[in-house]
């Protein structure tokens, strides 16, 4: 019996204390942030529990954990004239998966400045969005290291929005486990890219043009990888694909916001997720400051508006469902809080809980 007891202890000293409801919160460190926050949700109380720094780093704006959980990368977006071409930089962690603390290994250039997104493949390649300089990096960790970029697709061209759309801005690089491919996004340019990995390199395969001034900023795919979903930063509406004999066909593109929002508002989108069962797409809304819920056509694709959820701050920059699709945290980038929203399954709804303070939150990573 003792031995069974010694044995049982073990296994729960052994067994990571982050996991299911544990997340990690990227921030930008220009005010009081000292940089990745690690943070769970207590489900019995429904509430947010700020648990401390997992890693102190410089503006780490978007994570991306590794396959095995063993890493997770942040890009830096730390661009600035002291750098060379003033480019931003990648970091790599390890991860302490009974503390949830990130021990930084090493940093590399991003190869453009301001790096905005990043993800990995099951092979350990990382892909970086870099919005300002326009073009999106292919790196690797190899013997516990983070390499080098290996190559680096650079965007030319512009849109007709003047005032974000003056040149290339790479703002998503996405690996797609079930379509085996890299999505990149270009706002500058109307233009997604799919890719496939070809040793350490993207090689397209197939590209979007969206709507001109649309600002294309996130995709998701849908269950089963039927649609795709484009979300629009600047014409604040989804475009909904469905692929054809000639490629990727247009079936709807719809509004994020009501329809008595007053256009002399400011508004954009940001963030885009659906539910694990396929059923419910969410998109950000900023400036009207919340989360547009749709359900989708499980044979058309097409979305019916459900209604908006306040987000209850200001700006909410991204948000996640959390693995068990039971609530979504939203991090609301000016207004310095993190909310809690619990989800209904069956409606796909969403009800207020819980927000803390956390200052300038950007991107939020599920363990």
């Amino acid at each position: 019996m003792k031995k069974l007891l010694i044995t049982f202890l073990a296994y729960l000293l052994s067994t990571p204390i982050f996991s299911q409801n544990n997340f990690y919160v990227g921030t930008y460190t220009s005010t009081k942030s000292e940089g990745i926050y690690k943070m769970h949700i207590d489900v019995k109380n429904n509430k947010l529990i700020l648990d401390g720094v997992a890693a102190k780093s410089d503006q780490p704006s978007y994570l991306a954990f590794s396959k095995d959980h063993q890493y997770v990368v942040a890009v830096n977006e730390n661009s600035d004239n002291k750098l060379p071409g003033k480019d931003g930089q990648v970091s790599l962690f390890k991860v302490d998966k009974a503390s949830g603390n990130l021990t930084f290994v090493n940093q590399v250039n991003s190869g453009g400045a301001h790096p905005c997104h990043v993800s990995l493949d099951d092979q350990n390649n990382v892909f970086v969005a870099n919005y300002s300089g326009g073009n999106v990096g292919v790196f690797k960790i190899k013997d516990g290291v983070l390499e080098e970029k290996s190559s680096l697709v650079q965007y030319e061209g512009k849109g007709p929005r003047t005032n974000r759309q003056e040149a290339a801005h790479a703002h998503f690089s996405n690996y797609v486990a079930q379509k085996e491919r890299v999505y990149t996004v270009d706002l500058g340019s109307d233009k997604v890219h799919e890719y496939k990995v070809v040793n350490g390199a993207l090689e397209e395969t197939n590209s979007i043009a969206i709507t001109p001034g649309g600002g294309p900023r996130h995709l998701v795919w849908s269950k089963g990888g039927k649609f795709l979903y484009v979300l629009n930063e600047l014409s604040c509406s989804v475009s909904a694909y469905a692929m054809s004999e000639s490629g990727y066909e247009l079936k709807e593109e719809i509004s994020t916001l009501p329809s008595d929002f007053d256009k002399s508002k400011l508004n954009t989108c940001a963030a885009i997720k659906v539910s694990k069962d396929g059923k419910f797409l969410y998109a950000s809304n900023r400036g009207h400051n919340s989360i547009v819920v749709y359900r989708i056509d499980q044979k058309t694709g097409k979305l019916k508006n459900l209604g908006f959820v306040p987000t209850h701050g200001d700006s909410p920059r991204d948000f996640s469902i959390s693995p068990k699709q039971d609530f979504v945290v939203v991090s609301n980038q000016q207004s310095n809080n993190v909310v809690l929203l619990k989800r209904n399954k069956k409606t796909g709804m969403l009800e207020y809980k819980d927000e803390v303070e956390v200052p300038l939150p950007v991107n939020v990573v599920f363990w």
